[in-house]
Parts: C-alpha cells; structure tokens; sequence
C-alpha cells in the first residue's frame, strides 16, 4: 500500500506540472513544428496503438495498448487508455510452460484516465509524462491438452485457474517524433505500481514492474 501511494504522489506531482505548463502555454501563441513544416491548433486530439515489452512477476510478456486523448494547447493531453499483457506467445519464456508440465500463463489488462504533460512541443523531438490511474485484473492460465475422439485431432483449451482485480498507477515517459502533421511515433518506458493481488498463493505484486513500448500516434496535435 506505501508503493501504491508514493505512485499517487509521483503521478499528483506530473499532473500539477502539466497543469502549470498549460497554463504558461495557452497564454502565448505556440507554433509547432514537424518534419514537414509547421502547425498551430489551438485544441487537438488523438488515438494512439502501441506494441511493447514488460515484466510481469519476473517473466516477460507482450503488451498492447491504446489510448485516445484531448490535447491542449499542445501541452496536456487528458483522455481514456487500455492495455492488455500476456506471456504466453511462444519464446518470451523459454522455460514455460512445456519445460515445465505444472507450468501457467500470466496474463490480464487494465485501463483508466490519462493524464499526459507535454514538454517543449514546439520542437520535432520532445517528450511527453503520461500517467494511467485506473484498474484491472490478472488471472493465471494453464493450457489443457485434450483429444477428440469423434475428430481424431488433439487440440489444447485455455483453463483460468484463478483471476483478481488491482488498482493501478502507471507514470511514465516517452520520446514523442512528429512525422507528420497528423502522425506522430512515440517510445518511451513506464513503470506499474500495483495493489497487491491474491491469486493461488496469497497476496503478492505480480502487476508492477517496467515496461517498453513504441506506438503510433494520429490525430491533430
């Protein structure tokens, strides 16, 4: 619980300085520049898709995330983000499951608020601070190898063995390049801080931990 609300006094601490940069920014025009020139909305917004990487109770997972967002005065972006995980997709775990009979899956999404302080968006490179506060749930899973007698073919099923809601935080930082005037490529890194869980083994933070991710983003900024 200490973790979940020093991430609450992290993500408190963005969002007042987004706030304080939007305030600076709106009172004096911006102009914005991308590869190709340069753009000057004075309200924008976005929906984003991203790929990336992230630890989850010290094995690897695949992450997909979305978001769509109001940006203003190119400073502050507030708007809505999912993300669902997984370590099942072959080779992110060598040795799971099937060098391991007993073996589970880990594996969940999550969604809330974004709030996402801008930085010095007037250049073509500049970074961004999104924060996710919202909720979710992790469950484990076991694949279940079955045959089917009536057409002669095994096949595997997906068995949840159990499943618990979190709530979330998730401050994070990314590297924000406008291609375009209306695409922008985003990379950048978070961390999860979680409320614990009580899956099979008792309480435990299965959820936090470090995450890479590369998305894109099309809009008008």
């Amino acid at each position: 619980m200490k973790r979940f609300t020093f991430s609450l006094f992290i993500a408190g601490l963005l969002i007042a300085a987004g706030m304080q940069s939007f305030a600076q920014q709106s009172s004096a025009p911006d102009q914005e520049i991308n590869l190709f020139g340069s753009n000057n909305p004075a309200l924008g917004g976005y929906i984003s898709f991203g790929l990336g990487g992230g630890n989850f109770s010290d094995h690897n997972a695949l992450l997909i995330q979305g978001r769509a967002a109001v940006r203003f005065a190119h400073s502050l972006s507030l708007g809505v983000a999912g993300a669902g995980f997984s370590d099942f997709p072959w080779g992110l775990n060598y040795d799971r499951s099937y060098a391991r009979p007993g073996g589970y899956y880990l594996e969940g999404g999550y969604g809330g608020l974004l709030f996402e302080p801008v930085l010095a968006s007037h250049f073509p490179v500049h970074l961004t601070f999104p924060v996710v506060l919202g909720a979710g749930f992790v469950a484990l899973t076991r694949e279940s190898d079955a045959y089917d007698w009536f057409g002669w073919d095994d096949y595997s099923d997906r068995v949840v063995l159990d499943s618990a809601p979190f709530l979330i935080v998730e401050p994070g930082v990314e590297m924000e390049l406008n291609l375009i005037p209306v695409l922008r490529l985003g990379i950048g890194a978070g961390y999860r801080f979680a409320t614990p869980v009580r899956l099979d083994s008792g309480p435990e933070y299965p959820v936090n931990g470090l995450s890479l991710n590369a998305s894109l983003k099309l809009g008008i900024f």
